[in-house]
């Protein structure tokens, strides 16, 4: 975990499902000032799909995400997952990168699933072993990662149906905002 002092770490929360086309609406420089009156600093955003970057006291992941969910539930009145990861968390993934050449080559086409636990190894080594050509999977841990062949619209690879067989909540990000985020955390 990334320490700015003794009694602050970094954080990345990611919330899941917000600011889908008209759904789901959470403005993001509305987002930063709420965090910071709730008392997170340095807080930062990539995107507008619910990436953001804190500071907390907190050093536990599941106390800052449920810190972060009420302020979005209070806030925009949206009761939605916040999956919660470290700088080390996320770059730990970026080195673990199961598909490096394509990572490289179209880091759009490659998803990660973050899992707001690690799902059974019976049901992860089950999705995995399936044959989701010309699709690739590869777990690990609380991340599942997706390269999607032909791209993801027309794929049997989603998001919703991986997470009801893996019995685990989650949410997924690019390879690109992936990158992205750790190097807002540096």
């Amino acid at each position: 975990m990334v320490r700015y002092s003794d009694h602050t770490a970094v954080w990345v929360a990611l919330l899941r499902g917000v600011n889908l086309g008209a759904r789901n609406r959470v403005g993001m420089p509305q987002l930063r000032v709420a965090l910071g009156e709730a008392g997170f600093a340095d807080v930062r955003t990539h995107l507008q799909s619910g990436n953001v970057v804190v500071e907390s006291g907190d050093a536990a992941a599941d106390e800052v995400a449920k810190r972060v969910a009420d302020v979005v539930r209070e806030g925009f009145g949206l009761d939605v997952p916040v999956v919660m990861r470290s700088p080390d968390e996320l770059r730990a993934v970026l080195d673990w990168c199961p598909f490096p050449e394509a990572a490289e080559q179209d880091p759009s086409a490659v998803h990660v699933l973050h899992l707001t636990d690690k799902p059974a190894r019976a049901r992860a080594a089950a999705f995995v072993a399936d044959d989701w050509s010309p699709d690739e999977v590869a777990w690990r841990g609380r991340e599942l990662v997706m390269r999607y062949g032909n791209g993801m619209r027309n794929s049997r690879l989603q998001y919703a149906p991986a997470l009801k067989r893996l019995g685990v909540d989650g949410t997924a990000r690019n390879w690109r905002t992936l990158k992205a985020l750790v190097d807002l955390t540096t």
